[in-house]
């Protein structure tokens, strides 16, 4: 029964990000979220740029959120790098954290649990990232192919163009925020270093942070206001 508290606090832990992950995706259909609204300015983005024979504005702005990914997945890979340099130097760590009043003092085998929690977040952070990626490239090439203005529409198929379009944008813009939960949830397992309840305190104050937000920042409220919803 070693380390019972904290495979307790870990199982909270991944409870309450899987549960904060399905909240989002359900209150977004019956409410106003940042993803919710964002997915009207993307219909009407495309839905405009259909209108426009320079589209140059347009790449540019896809190539920038597709940077943005790259930025991130980037800098998982140097993080999973960092963590696995200290798990090499475990028993140099241990020693040193003892040292540090507000943490928790640890074994190796503990700290070394706790370093390979963080490593699969930033993993699972990177996949996410690099899939929002190739996502963006995946809709760059769709607006390469767009139809032009006064371009014949049979069946409403410019229509539908705009639809799907939306679609791959919102699905590239899920997978990245799916990565960018994981950096906020890595933050929260660093508590785990002040001891279980140390992580259990650091995650209920990052689903608050994220709820925030969210659902009730006041740049959601001004997406509302600008989108007339």
């Amino acid at each position: 029964m070693a380390y019972l508290l904290d495979w307790i606090a870990l199982a909270g832990f991944l409870l309450c990000w899987v549960s904060y992950t399905h909240y989002a995706k359900r209150a977004a259909q019956s409410r106003h979220s940042l993803s919710s609204v964002m997915h009207h300015f993307r219909h009407d983005w495309i839905r405009r740029m259909l209108e426009r024979h320079n589209r140059v504005a347009d790449m540019a702005a896809v190539g920038n959120l597709e940077r943005n990914s790259a930025f991130f997945a980037s800098s998982s890979l140097f993080a999973i790098a960092g963590l696995i340099t200290v798990l090499a130097a475990s028993e140099q760590v241990v020693a040193l954290l003892g040292d540090i009043t507000l943490l928790q003092a640890s074994s190796r085998t503990l700290l070394e649990i706790k370093i390979g929690a963080l490593i699969a977040i930033y993993v699972y952070g990177f996949l996410s990232f690099t899939w929002s990626m190739r996502q963006y490239g995946f809709l760059s090439v769709m607006l390469g192919a767009a139809p032009m203005p006064g371009e014949s529409d049979p069946e409403g198929s410019r229509e539908a163009f705009v639809t799907h379009t939306a679609k791959v944008m919102d699905l590239a813009a899920k997978q990245f925020n799916y990565g960018l939960r994981a950096v906020y949830f890595s933050l929260a397992a660093l508590g785990w270093l002040m001891g279980p309840i140390g992580l259990l305190l650091f995650t209920v104050a990052i689903v608050l942070v994220l709820n925030r937000r969210e659902f009730h920042s006041a740049t959601l409220k001004q997406l509302v206001k600008a989108q007339g919803l």
